[in-house]
């Protein structure tokens, strides 16, 4: 792994405060992120934490009595084990800076089982680019007394932004959040649009990439150049209780219909949390509304339950660019593309 710096070079191991975690002698290593941006340092127990380079963040008040749900302190033991409250004492009282990323704990070995790969990955909009997250990497952080704690791969962007805030007490922004989560568990999701002839029907049909439960589809005619119709198609999950969905509406008041595609019963976890359930729905759009939403949309969708759905401006603008490659292919006859 690649080091920066931690400590200053060869200096005497002295004692921090009797908190938290027993920590590793270590030395000052120079920092390099010109690969890969992933990023360490060695940690002795006078580790110099305010000459420690990288920002210093806090916990926010408002996450302090959860912060066991995305946070611990052994990377030995599996993170169910680490409920000791004491332990957390350092992480919640001081400031802490990034000392490590890509760290594969016992955690996230466990995480990395075969029968836990529908679990491994998530996706999000980082700074306005789609990335697939690796849930299987840890963050190793260094509190003002030198604990040592890690930040579970399982924390979402959006949970980051809540539960973490600068040391003055500010909210953090989308680049702390690349900060706390490193370069490796990030893998730029591709959002081109994929373009199929279907002989039979003789359609061009188009899709984007399947991101975030979601994603945009339509098709051309080929005979008379029309499009056939566009749709966001949309995977909706409830707990316990089916939502129904029949209804979508715009931020301008607009209504677009609403066609039930397949529904899906999983009952795995009932015990704990109630059957998942997914309805599975399409949205109708227009070509004229995904011009006027080039930045991206939000929808609500409800029945006996709501939900809002946000879509990224990198699919609308996939899907645009993809449709006028469509309707190019159409009219030059080259209905399978270009080779």
């Amino acid at each position: 792994m690649k080091k920066i710096s931690a400590c200053i070079a060869a200096l005497m191991i002295t004692a921090c405060a009797n908190l938290g975690p027993s920590l590793q002698t270590g030395t000052y290593t120079p920092p390099d992120v010109s690969q890969t941006g992933r990023y360490s340092q060695s940690i002795d127990k006078s580790c110099h934490f305010e000459k420690m380079p990288g920002k210093a963040y806090l916990i926010s008040p408002e996450f302090k009595k959860y912060v066991s749900v995305y946070f611990f302190y052994d990377a030995e033991k599996e993170k169910v084990y680490q409920d000791d409250e004491s332990r957390y004492v350092p992480l919640v009282a001081q400031m802490f800076k990034v000392v490590e990323t890509g760290v594969i704990t016992q955690e996230d070995t466990l995480s990395r089982q075969p029968y836990l790969s529908e679990h491994r990955y998530t996706e999000g909009d980082i700074k306005g680019i789609p990335y697939t997250i690796d849930k299987a990497f840890s963050t190793k952080l260094v509190t003002e007394d030198c604990s040592i704690f890690y930040l579970n791969g399982g924390a979402t962007v959006k949970s980051l932004l809540f539960s973490v805030v600068a040391a003055d007490g500010s909210s953090i922004t989308e680049d702390d959040v690349l900060v706390l989560y490193g370069s490796e568990p990030l893998e730029r999701k591709s959002m081109d649009t994929t373009i199929e002839y279907d002989r039979f029907e003789k359609q061009l049909k188009l899709s984007t990439p399947y991101y975030n439960d979601m994603l945009i589809r339509g098709s051309v005619n080929t005979k008379n150049q029309s499009v056939s119709y566009l749709q966001l198609y949309l995977n909706l999950v409830f707990l316990d209780k089916w939502g129904f969905i029949s209804n979508a509406v715009d931020t301008n008041g607009v209504r677009h219909e609403v066609v039930k595609i397949s529904t899906d019963t999983d009952c795995s976890y009932s015990d704990m949390l109630g059957c998942k359930l997914t309805e599975t729905i399409g949205v109708t759009v227009s070509e004229e509304f995904l011009n006027k939403n080039r930045d991206g949309f939000e929808l609500k969708v409800f029945g006996t339950k709501e939900k809002i759905v946000k879509v990224s401006s990198h699919m609308v603008e996939s899907f645009l660019s993809g449709l006028n490659k469509a309707k190019t292919q159409v009219k030059s006859g080259d209905l399978y593309g270009a080779p």
